[in-house]
């Protein structure tokens, strides 16, 4: 589908009802940043003054919401009058009014609790994220941004003085771009572990991702995304999701093209207690919390499953050719153990891959065409449920210290065992080329 086809079917269809329509005379803006707020302290207001400059100005959609689970009317109060009393300028954009945070960004107050009231709080992140995005495409449309790229964070990250020129690395055809980041202290020291090992752990599956030659290694965090405007609308925006949309959308935008991985300087994002999600960082951290004792904690999945994918993915072209063959002879013939590889055979089994691949033989005429067939089909959710299949199948999580005895090593081999947190971290860091 053209883009242009597919913006208008999205302004027509799937965008947000409800959103400002406004008049711009000209594009006022180059970049846009859009952020959810939900229970942040009016303290956020002078960070978001301090953001970096780029070229041209740069609009803040900020996203005000709350979820119909948290009762408290004031949730958002203080935020809100700070907003409205604070000695930022006022001016107009076109028919919009906007606040100066500094003299290259603006915001603007998308307050979804005022207009729309709570959110269903099955929809949560997901729906503010996508209404934010929604208004930066409709006000793209109507020519008062010139960029083409939607970027995303959160409140609690702090973006580097390259931010915007990071973008500028990405290929032509990437449809999203992940940028760098790192978990920096807070004002609790436990919290600060907790938050590092969970770091980790994100790292770590990227890691093994990247080892099997999966296309979907990359991160996936709501607070260090750009998603392309254009490949944006073709996927329909973000899913209306409490929590994981980041997951999801970059699962259908990685289907369209390249998610590019930005290398520079690191988002910085405060370690905290949080609960605003149900599932993600700050859940973990919670979880970790609990225990007595976070550095034994099973965190990382078993370097066998990354093996176990590995030998798959190596397999397509002998599939591309006999997609009924013997899939655990098939494993076995690329390195794994019978048994691994048996237990392989019966999550795929699971995930429905017999009239998978017959599916990607029907619609293929070469080998080429084939993996990419197969490859829309075993694409990020089904890969992390392959991971859990293996797990199920007898290879458990493991903590950092239980990994020192594992093979494949997924740590960059920089680093050897026993693991050091900040060892681990810096030299993820520099194999990524992230600063």
């Amino acid at each position: 589908m053209r883009d242009g086809v597919a913006l208008q079917r999205y302004l027509q269809r799937y965008i947000e009802t409800g959103l400002p329509l406004q008049v711009f005379s000209q594009a006022y803006w180059q970049q846009v940043l859009v952020l959810p707020a939900y229970r942040e302290s009016p303290a956020l207001l002078q960070k978001l003054t301090q953001l970096p400059a780029a070229r041209g100005r740069t609009l803040v959609i900020f996203v005000l919401n709350r979820p119909d689970s948290d009762s408290d009317t004031q949730a958002n109060t203080e935020l809100r009058l700070a907003l409205q009393g604070s000695s930022l300028p006022r001016e107009q954009r076109g028919t919009v009014s906007i606040h100066c945070l500094n003299p290259h960004t603006d915001l603007y107050l998308l307050d979804m609790e005022s207009l729309y009231g709570t959110t269903p709080a099955a929809l949560g992140v997901g729906l503010a994220r996508k209404t934010g995005c929604d208004l930066a495409v409709q006000w793209m449309a109507a020519g008062g941004i010139s960029g083409q790229w939607l970027c995303c964070t959160d409140a609690d990250a702090t973006l580097p003085a390259d931010y915007f020129e990071q973008l500028g690395s990405a290929p032509p055809d990437a449809v999203a771009a992940v940028f760098p980041f790192r978990h920096v202290p807070g004002e609790e020291p436990a919290c600060d572990t907790a938050t590092a090992l969970y770091e980790l752990r994100l790292h770590h599956y990227v890691l093994g991702l990247e080892y099997a030659g999966s296309a979907y290694a990359y991160h996936t965090l709501g607070s260090c995304l750009a998603l392309r405007a254009s490949a944006y609308t073709h996927v329909r925006g973000f899913p209306q999701r409490a929590g994981a949309e980041d997951f999801y959308v970059l699962n259908k935008l990685a289907k369209l093209g390249p998610i590019a991985r930005l290398s520079g300087a690191c988002i910085e994002l405060q370690s905290r207690r949080s609960s605003r999600v149900p599932f993600g960082t700050g859940p973990a951290v919670q979880a970790l919390l609990a225990t007595d004792q976070p550095h034994k904690a099973a965190l990382f999945y078993h370097p066998h499953c990354f093996e176990a994918l590995r030998a798959l993915l190596a397999g397509l072209p002998e599939l591309a050719h006999a997609p009924a063959q013997d899939i655990t002879q098939l494993l076995v013939s690329h390195g794994m153990n019978h048994t691994v590889a048996a237990q392989a055979q019966q999550g795929l089994a699971a995930l429905g891959i017999t009239v998978a691949l017959a599916h990607c033989q029907r619609q293929s005429t070469s080998s080429d065409q084939f993996q990419r067939q197969f490859l829309q089909w075993f694409d990020a959710f089904r890969t992390l449920k392959f991971i859990h299949a293996m797990r199920a199948a007898g290879w458990p999580d493991q903590s950092l210290v239980q990994l020192d005895a594992l093979q494949p090593r997924l740590w960059p081999t920089a680093t050897e065992p026993p693991y050091d947190i900040d060892q681990l971290r810096a030299a993820i860091g520099g194999h990524w080329a992230w600063q």
